[in-house]
């Protein structure tokens, strides 16, 4: 019996319809980012960084924010000078989001970043809309993964990427020992005690573990028609980013 009851939560904790994802993070919304802080050590903000350096790079200028969440990266992107678009699922996430923004004031010639409630199955634009697509830790979270890297890869123009940062498992032995028992013990303990839930983080690392890494989540945006596909890690693999062009 215990053993069912086991193997039901864990089936619940991976569900990744639309529904469930954006209940879920609506109800998360306000203690998210303090979470995020405290659970990364603030590593995070530096990774983001690291992918706002490689787009300033390539030199993009209309960037959509898929899975924007709080805005942590539109408002970096925004204050880079990038026209960014953000774009979420769950509202109270985007409502924390435009608050947040509404601190960083206007930049001259600048329009201030938008942002839309919708889906990465269905992207509310037009074919090639964007000169970037970025995604912060929300690829996991896509129910149809294929479909969603089928729509990104349309709003997306010819000369243009894609910029996802995202979880993964270190590959050193040592390192992803260290990993996996903060990832699967302290991280969730502390994630339910602040945010007062008791799926959402537990459902993160299940959603990491599972989640494509390396050259297979390579592979599947070669699949979806993105060309020089590649990743870089982030703190020895803790994060990758992974970059893809669209010719």
């Amino acid at each position: 019996m215990s053993s069912d009851a086991s193997v039901n939560k864990s089936d619940i904790s991976l569900k990744k319809d639309r529904e469930t994802i954006s209940n879920m993070f609506d109800g998360i919304a306000k203690n998210y980012d303090l979470l995020n802080r405290l659970l990364s050590f603030g590593i995070d903000v530096l990774w983001r960084k690291k992918l706002v350096r490689h787009i300033k790079k390539s030199g993009s200028g209309n960037i959509l924010d898929l899975a924007c969440g709080t805005g942590d990266l539109t408002r970096a992107l925004y204050k880079k000078g990038f026209v960014v678009t953000g774009l979420d699922i769950s509202g109270n996430m985007l409502e924390v989001a435009k608050k947040k923004l509404s601190r960083v004031g206007e930049k001259e010639g600048v329009r201030v970043p938008e942002f839309v409630l919708g889906s990465a199955e269905e992207i509310p634009f037009g074919e090639e809309s964007f000169d970037a697509v970025t995604i912060s830790f929300g690829i996991r979270n896509f129910d149809n993964r294929d479909k969603c890297l089928g729509d990104i890869f349309r709003v997306t123009r010819k000369g243009g990427a894609l910029y996802i940062l995202e979880f993964a498992m270190p590959k050193n032995r040592i390192w992803r020992v260290l990993y996996l028992f903060y990832f699967k013990n302290i991280l969730p303990l502390v994630g339910r005690i602040v945010s007062k839930d008791k799926i959402a983080y537990s459902y993160l690392p299940d959603s990491v573990t599972s989640f494509p890494q390396y050259e297979k989540f390579c592979g599947e945006m070669k699949s979806a028609g993105f060309s020089n596909v590649k990743y870089l890690k982030c703190t020895g693999g803790i994060a990758l980013l992974y970059i893809a062009e669209k010719f």
